[in-house]
């Protein structure tokens, strides 16, 4: 039937071109001729020269040597950005606060490396006391300081035990019996047995000497808060007689 219709619409039945868009038509009465069998996509190039779809021009191959810009990441170029302000802005301000940076990059480095005060309860005694004669007790409750509690020999003046207690800790530890000055270390920072607290440190005593008996120890409230009956008074920095300027007692 196919060949009846060619035959009479005079076409060449064996050299026929299809054009395969909305309507199927041939197309050998327009010139096209069929120059290479059906399933092959040769046709595209046009003749001899190489297809798109051959992979030694368009592959993947080709895709993959292509040259493309490089992509910019955004965010780390900001971080790198930002990153070099801040370094430059730290130099710039150390060159003109060099002395002031210096101060305060030393007073971290002594925070870090500042002692820790010890734990409420150490006890460090004097080689000359006798350990036969520590029959007696001290309670203390903390104030909001650190504090280093001292007994000193009310006769000889020599120091005798010192008790640690830290702010707000209450504690009772043995004591010797004997009559004695209590004296009251204490300030804001720590730096070791040697320094105490430093310039900062501040020493009370308290007003009178106290006796212990065996089996009847001491309270103090190192608070000094209204149900305390101590009364202390202020001592030179050197922590052996009280200041020039007028005795300060402080009975609560």
């Amino acid at each position: 039937m196919r060949e009846r219709y060619r035959k009479r619409q005079g076409l060449d039945p064996g050299g026929t071109t299809w054009n395969d868009r909305k309507g199927r038509l041939e197309l050998s009465r327009f010139g096209f001729r069929k120059s290479v069998p059906l399933g092959s996509a040769s046709w595209i190039s046009g003749g001899s020269k190489a297809s798109w779809f051959e992979t030694i021009n368009r592959g993947h191959d080709y895709q993959r040597g292509r040259w493309r810009p490089a992509r910019v990441n955004t965010d780390r170029t900001i971080v790198i950005l930002l990153s070099t302000v801040m370094l430059g802005s730290t130099v710039m301000l150390g060159v003109i606060n060099r002395e002031r940076l210096g101060t305060h990059a030393a007073a971290i480095i002594a925070r870090w490396t500042r002692p820790a005060f010890p734990a409420s309860g150490s006890v460090s005694v004097s080689p000359k006391l006798d350990l036969k004669s520590v029959k007696s007790s001290l309670t203390l409750q903390g104030s909001g300081n650190n504090t280093v509690v001292q007994l000193v020999d009310a006769g000889t003046g020599e120091h005798r035990l010192s008790v640690h207690i830290r702010a707000r800790d209450r504690i009772t530890v043995p004591a010797p019996v004997g009559r004695y000055r209590i004296r009251f270390i204490h300030g804001r920072e720590w730096t070791g047995a040697a320094g105490l607290f430093g310039k900062d440190t501040i020493r009370d005593e308290v007003v009178g000497a106290m006796v212990f008996n065996p089996r009847a120890g001491h309270v103090l409230d190192l608070r000094l808060g209204p149900d305390s009956n101590l009364a202390v008074r202020r001592l030179a920095p050197t922590g052996g007689q009280p200041a020039k300027a007028p005795i300060r007692e402080k009975r609560i």
